[in-house]
């Protein structure tokens, strides 16, 4: 493999991560809408919680995502919605073990 084609390979890779990334930021958009709907709230931080408690009890998440996203969801809404969406290294690997998955399949109905 020559040098070109390890360029294009990385760009790609990039590109693709950046993808991700933007798709994750999105997921994450929708969910600070819902936590800030007055009817549909409660729910949603009520079940991204109990995502978190089965990642804890069925050890299917590493402890640091567990201890990090619970301390987010016990925020008052307005720090949560901003913990969730900050762009810094923190953020965006915490968006990549998101207990939010389940809004997905929501947007499907």
């Amino acid at each position: 493999m020559n040098t070109e084609d390890v360029i294009e390979k990385r760009r790609l890779a990039r590109m693709c991560k950046q993808q991700s990334d933007d798709r994750l930021v999105d997921l994450h958009r929708k969910a600070v809408a819902a936590l800030f709907d007055q009817r549909d709230g409660e729910r949603v931080r009520r079940l991204a919680l109990e995502r978190v408690e089965k990642w804890d009890s069925e050890q299917l998440c590493n402890p640091r995502y567990v201890k990090a996203w619970r301390i987010i969801l016990n925020m008052p809404v307005a720090s949560m919605c901003e913990s969730i969406l900050t762009n810094d290294p923190e953020g965006v690997s915490l968006r990549q073990n998101s207990p939010f998955g389940f809004l997905l399949h929501e947007s499907m109905r």
